[in-house]
């Protein structure tokens, strides 16, 4: 495999350009986004893998670009110009990706980057984009900065995350912008809003799975970060309108938070991806606190509800490709199969 070293190398001997040296570097790049990795002995896209630390290196550049940040916004409320500081962070957040992210291809270092690139986007949307109509709708100028910024960082360095964000920065845009048409229908209808965009980006990131249904490639990246986007909106806007109000709750009501629960996790089951799950976790929790607390003395209470809920996590994870090879040819599916990652891997692969 021809490295980085080598290309350089043949620049400086003369065998090839500076321009040829470019577009073999982003001719291998785009190979290696569409290519299929390579599988490792017993993967299974079961396995719901994404990239994060490749070595204890990208825990190092992470930190280092975390103090950065801290001091530029240390900087700034000490000096009183957040907007300019906000532009240098964008300028370096690029200068640092084009090395880390374009070059080293280092996970979490892209992934801290592309969070400040966007960040610093946001920033500079909402303090300048607010000023022109005296700071009442920054939160819209903000979205609309951040999803302009991860598609930007997206477009040039590929880190997956940035799908996510740019989706958060259309939500945000979204909301803001209801908000400030109707906002006494945005306020009366805040979950049900926020439900309703969950499942659009819910929507989108099936789509992205079903392009990849091996989980091989980088799609698969970007629809995990969708679903860690879609799932908490889901779910902490879902709950609470199916069962009401968690602060009282009663035992119909925990019946009720753990019938979703057991809905959502049907639902987890047959698009393998285990984020929807992650989120009810916390009401399923209360639910089974709730029941519990009905039966036993309070003090046993927590423990027994964590040892529930451990059992319960734990038992999935161990049962989880039985449970799909069981669930998912009982269930009428029709056109939607086509969505569905298979419950196996072939000789094929």
């Amino acid at each position: 495999m021809i490295r980085d070293e080598d290309i350089e190398a043949a620049v400086a001997q003369g065998i090839i350009d500076a321009a040829q040296a470019r577009s073999l570097r982003d001719l291998a790049r785009s190979r290696a986004q569409r290519a299929p990795e390579p599988a490792e002995p017993g993967a299974d896209p079961d396995d719901e893998k994404f990239r994060l630390i490749g070595g204890f290196n990208d825990v190092f550049v992470s930190i280092g670009v975390l103090l950065l940040v801290g001091a530029l916004f240390g900087l700034a409320s000490q000096v009183g110009f957040p907007g300019g500081f906000a532009i240098v962070a964008l300028v370096a957040a690029w200068g640092l990706s084009e090395f880390f992210s374009r070059r080293m291809r280092l996970a979490l270092p892209s992934i801290v980057l592309a969070l400040m690139f966007t960040g610093a986007g946001a920033f500079v949307g909402g303090t300048f984009g607010g000023g022109l109509f005296g700071g009442e709708p920054s939160l819209l100028f903000s979205g609309i900065g951040a999803s302009l910024a991860a598609i930007v960082h997206e477009r040039r360095f590929g880190v997956p995350i940035d799908w996510a964000i740019a989706a958060s920065g259309v939500v945000c845009t979204l909301s803001a912008a209801l908000s400030l048409a109707a906002p006494d229908w945005t306020r009366d209808n805040y979950g049900l809003l926020v439900a309703v965009l969950g499942l659009l980006v819910f929507a989108i990131a099936v789509r992205v799975d079903a392009s990849d249904p091996m989980r091989r490639t980088r799609r698969s990246d970007i629809a995990f970060w969708l679903h860690m986007l879609a799932a908490p909106m889901i779910v902490h806007a879902a709950v609470p309108l199916i069962a009401g109000d968690m602060g009282n709750i009663n035992g119909a009501q925990s019946l009720a938070v753990l019938a979703v629960f057991a809905l959502l996790g049907i639902v987890a089951l047959i698009i393998d991806r285990r984020a929807l799950l992650i989120s009810g976790l916390a009401y399923a929790g209360i639910a089974i606190g709730y029941l519990v607390s009905q039966n036993i003395a309070e003090d046993m209470g927590l423990s027994l509800t964590l040892l529930g809920l451990a059992v319960l996590v734990l038992g999935l994870s161990a049962g989880w490709r039985s449970l799909r090879r069981t669930l998912l040819p009982l269930l009428p599916l029709g056109p939607l199969v086509q969505y569905v990652p298979p419950t196996h891997v072939t000789d094929a692969r």
